[in-house]
């Protein structure tokens, strides 16, 4: 088992770096500044199902995968349960549901205790976005459940790297320099206590530093995005889904103000990831979005499971050990937060998948952007309105690729302009009008700097891109009479293509016979035409926000699916 190969390192390294990382005079507490933030988090494993599956009882196409949950100290925790669970021989699976504990529970060394069970299996994806801002102290505390899902998978240290981040080594999660946590559930001889059993059940005893809390901490020098992820055989852990997003705060912003009250205190359930606005290297913006991306081969994952076969994937009863080379990687699911499309436009679906439901635990990761065309409500000095001459929205999209591939992602009808990349400004690029003394000119749309519809990332790569929704004028969409939509755009009239590709008119009979509109907007098929009674009243267009290479924007090899969503304009 992997897990018995780095367990000496763990074992060597795993009392010398949580000593170090508690210490009162340590490296990491010394940066004093603002805030002292606690997130609580518990590594485990679970099931996960794509858009193109459908959480059905009996279903056998859930994915194996391993994930963090937890949350913010003090805060309350939803999350969701696993839609599957393994005994080694079979899946039983069943719809998911919400749970909501009052508070995010403290981990707490040694076996699986307490809210600890009810966490155990049942891994999100993506991780909670973990928000600080600028000179707080930062502490994660991490506790590894191991395997519980799927006991008989391998059971292997877990860490948290803070991707990005300036820290020193003991905090930073990379085991050659840091420390991993031991699963709780570990045993001698390699052997895992499944859920709700010990190693005394086994006829076993804990295997050392089984149970073990390692807590990271660290305080943020720069504003920006970032990531954190696990560190330990990271190239199949990342892969299986232990990551998540890091948004680093000015400590002005309102946007980080609101989650506390006048004496410090966290406000549960308020502040960041509530769109109050904020300044990023000297920008203003009302809204801000992560947009994590990521990707799935899901041999790799059934390898991990106990069900991969050379040549395809077997059913779960045939438990194949035969191991697959990560070699040979070639993702067949894309995602943006976690979500493939339809589900990325929440839309809700017969069996079972609700999109309220999956939000509610995983607060921060909506993947479909909405911004008005008009005025914003004031925000700050509102220097940046005046400097760019336009009243729409100006919405911030954080994007994060937690993917291997690079991913050209495109947005139709706005360029955005990149202020940032990797937690750093672009300070050619950072000049907002005439503000910079070095360079006085007259104000322009955007400043000085990089406006693109298209931005290329790299894997492990970070971009700040700011959009003005007051580039485009409003005009809405409305019911036909017949059941189709008519409405008009900056472009002109919407056409609806034949199966030829020929335009025709909404009205046409031969209209239905195509997939979706052409040109700007998509709005065709069940699934879109849903939206326009839902999240904005039938007042609004849908510009796709995409990635640029095709196979990328399926489930599968099923088009349309994989990082597909969109930009929505509203009054």
């Amino acid at each position: 088992m992997r897990g018995k190969r780095i367990l000496a390192i763990c074992l060597v390294l795993g009392v010398v770096a949580l000593a170090v990382a508690l210490l009162p005079g340590s490296a990491a507490e010394a940066q004093v500044g603002g805030r002292h933030i606690v997130y609580n988090l518990f590594a485990t494993d679970g099931y996960y199902e794509f858009a193109d599956n459908g959480a059905v009882p009996g279903s056998e196409s859930a994915t194996y995968v391993y994930g963090f949950i937890g949350g913010r100290a003090g805060e309350p925790l939803t999350y969701q349960t696993s839609y599957c669970t393994g005994d080694g021989v079979t899946r039983t699976c069943a719809p998911s549901t919400n749970v909501t504990l009052a508070d995010a529970p403290q981990p707490a060394a040694g076996p699986i205790t307490g809210l600890e069970t009810q966490l155990a299996g049942n891994a999100q994806i993506p991780a909670p976005i973990i928000y600080a801002a600028q000179g707080d102290v930062v502490e994660i505390r991490l506790k590894n459940l191991g395997v519980n899902a799927n006991p008989f998978a391998p059971n292997d240290p877990h860490s948290v790297h803070l991707h990005g981040l300036d820290v020193d080594a003991a905090n930073d999660g990379v085991p050659e320099t840091s420390v991993g946590a031991v699963p709780a559930n570990l045993c001698t001889n390699g052997k895992t206590a499944p859920a709700g059993t010990s190693c005394a059940d086994l006829g076993e005893t804990p295997e050392a530093s089984a149970g073990n809390v390692i807590v990271y901490m660290f305080s943020p020098e720069f504003p920006g995005t970032y990531m954190y992820h696990c560190h330990q055989e990271a190239d199949i852990h990342v892969n299986m889904g232990m990551f998540g997003a890091l948004v680093v705060y000015d400590p002005t912003d309102p946007a980080y103000l609101a989650g506390f009250d006048g004496a410090g205190n966290p406000i549960p359930g308020g502040g960041p990831g509530q769109n109050l606005g904020g300044n990023l290297y000297g920008f203003q913006y009302d809204k801000d979005y992560v947009m994590l991306l990521g990707e799935f081969d899901i041999r790799g994952h059934a390898d991990e499971e106990g069900t991969y076969a050379p040549g395809g994937l077997v059913p779960p009863n045939s438990w194949d050990p035969d191991p697959y080379n990560w070699a040979n990687y070639e993702p067949q699911y894309w995602f943006v937060n976690g979500l493939s499309f339809p589900n990325t436009i929440h839309a809700d679906f017969p069996s079972g998948y609700s999109y309220a439901d999956w939000q509610a635990a995983h607060p921060g990761y909506d993947p479909l952007i909405t911004g008005s065309v008009g005025a914003p409500a004031p925000l700050g000095s509102g220097y940046m309105n005046a400097a760019w001459g336009t009243p729409g929205e100006k919405v911030l999209i954080r994007v994060i690729n937690m993917g291997f591939e690079t991913q050209p992602m495109h947005m139709h009808g706005y360029h955005g302009k990149v202020i940032g990349s990797d937690q750093r400004a672009w300070d050619w690029a950072n000049s907002p009008g005439n503000m910079s003394a070095k360079k006085p000119k007259a104000p322009t749309q955007f400043g000085e700097g990089l406006e693109k519809n298209t931005l290329t990332i790299g894997s492990g790569e970070t971009y700040d891109w700011l959009v003005d929704f007051g580039q485009q004028s409003f005009s809405s969409f409305y019911p036909d009479g017949t059941g189709g939509l008519q409405g008009t755009f900056p472009g002109g009239t919407q056409s609806c293509i034949d199966a030829s590709g020929n335009p025709v008119s909404p009205n046409d009979p031969a209209c239905d016979q195509a997939a979706f509109w052409e040109g700007d907007t998509y709005i065709k098929g069940p699934e879109v035409t849903g939206l326009f009674n839902g999240i904005v009243g039938g007042q609004s267009q849908y510009f796709p926000f995409h990635n640029h290479d095709d196979y990328k924007a399926t489930n599968n090899g099923v088009y349309p699916g994989g990082m597909f969503t969109f930009l929505v304009p509203t009054p």
